[in-house]
């Protein structure tokens, strides 16, 4: 424990802090400049929600853009020190309530950002080079678990990452990755090497070894600038190929957190001085307090055990999906599916096939076809639905659903026999109506 408190400098956490601070506010300010606050939170007359969720009440329109401007607001006071522990709860509050609002558009990096807005929340990366705290940064000392804690969070995010490829589709068969490269066979220049056959194996094992070894090779110093060269180089090709969002960028700028005290120092003095900046000479020396001790030891422990629960599911994890979210499996699947659904009155027999795209957007019926967990949620609707709009009596849903995992044939993912409308969601079983795939 007394390592865990030993002084360290804060300069590293004055990075991290701007870093992130305004990657929030163009993550924010971009979502809603492309209009995606209106087409996927706004227009949606249904909503698909995590187990648990189901009751998060749903602000209207004037609320949910007002919510993407205190996150482009927020997001700059965390940069500037401003306000800190305002602008990061706001962040925080807003960002994960967004991402709560709708599963259609859950991603692995969405759920980082809410991981490292909650540690930018609790830890005091406001305390020198900023508004509230104008201080020269080698003054002011912190615990080293507030330097440790999200540098050990990105080891357990590639590690993870790497641990998940560890299966029979990406080690043997190179997918999805060869069905992916296989479409960039118009790419300037590099098109043909791209889509040649080769190329997927070998992206595959470097892909599953660079997630398994980068984190342990940034943390230790003799590695650490090479480590950080592969990671520039491994996202920016990731980024250009698969058009994956901000996570790659979110990955290059954050994983500087690595570096030495002396490294962020420097860059903090230089940028001060070329901008004229006032800074204290005041010295600060942070404790650990036993509350924040624990929960950033909980947190870590958790995040360590969290991602391994979907070996209390049988079956293939990337077919029926119990434990695939928040566990860093990224780029594991390729899944295409199609649902029929089926709603019958259940004293007249009357029946009805359902077109998907009365109730839902396009991305929504993508997203749910090969999804059970949302299959189940749009079957409760339905069955509501008709109830109350179309008059039915105890009405039964049933469901034709053909999913295609990672290039394969398709095959049922539900029992077509199985009234959805009777069934639960359930945290800790996986569900007999969800067929067992049949594959290698």
């Amino acid at each position: 424990m007394n390592l865990l408190a030993q002084p360290k400098s804060i300069a590293p956490l004055l990075s991290f802090r701007i870093i992130f601070g305004l990657l929030a506010a163009i993550l924010s300010a971009r979502m809603l400049l492309l209009g995606w606050v209106d087409k996927f939170y706004i227009q949606p007359q249904f909503a698909f929600r995590l187990w648990g969720c189901q009751n998060l009440p749903e602000l209207p329109a004037a609320g949910l853009y007002s919510c993407f401007v205190l996150m482009i607001l927020a997001g700059l006071g965390i940069a500037l020190g401003y306000k800190y522990k305002l602008s990061a709860g706001i962040f925080f509050s807003c960002f994960t309530y967004v991402e709560l609002l709708d599963l259609t558009h859950y991603l692995n990096h969405y759920y980082l950002i809410s991981l490292l807005a909650l540690l930018i929340w609790i830890l005091p990366a406001h305390r020198a080079f900023s508004l509230d705290h104008p201080i020269s940064p080698e003054l002011v000392k912190v615990p080293a678990l507030y330097i440790w804690t999200p540098r050990l969070l990105f080891v357990l995010v590639y590690f993870f990452a790497g641990l998940a490829k560890l299966q029979s589709d990406w080690l043997f068969l190179a997918q999805p990755l060869r069905i992916w490269l296989g479409q960039q066979s118009d790419f300037p220049l590099f098109g043909p090497i791209l889509a040649s056959s080769w190329l997927p194996p070998f992206f595959a094992y470097f892909g599953a070894a660079f997630d398994l070894s980068v984190g342990f090779f940034l943390l230790w110093s003799k590695s650490r600038k090479w480590a950080y060269c592969f990671v520039i180089a491994f996202h920016l090709a990731t980024a250009t190929l698969f058009h994956i969002g901000i996570f790659p960028y979110l990955m290059m700028a954050c994983t500087t957190i690595f570096f030495s005290s002396q490294f962020h120092e420097k860059i903090i003095t230089t940028f001060a001085a070329v901008f004229n900046l006032t800074l204290s000479k005041l010295k600060l020396e942070f404790v650990l307090p036993a509350f924040q001790r624990y929960f950033l030891l909980f947190f870590l422990l958790f995040q360590a055990l969290f991602p391994l629960r979907h070996h209390l599911y049988s079956g293939n994890v990337l077919w029926h999906e119990q434990g695939f979210r928040f566990a860093w499996m990224v780029m594991l699947v390729e899944k295409r599916g199609y649902a029929q659904f089926k709603v019958v009155d259940g004293q007249t027999g009357q029946m009805s096939w359902v077109n998907n795209l009365d109730h839902l957007n396009e991305k929504q019926e993508i997203m749910m076809a090969y999804q059970p967990d949302m299959l189940l949620q749009f079957a409760h609707y339905l069955a509501n639905y008709y109830q109350q709009e179309q008059g039915y009596q105890a009405p039964q849903v049933y469901l034709d659903a053909q999913v295609s995992l990672n290039g394969r044939l398709s095959q049922r993912l539900v029992d077509p026999k199985v009234d959805l409308a009777q069934e639960k969601a359930y945290l800790w079983a996986k569900p007999n109506w969800i067929l067992a795939f049949q594959g290698d």
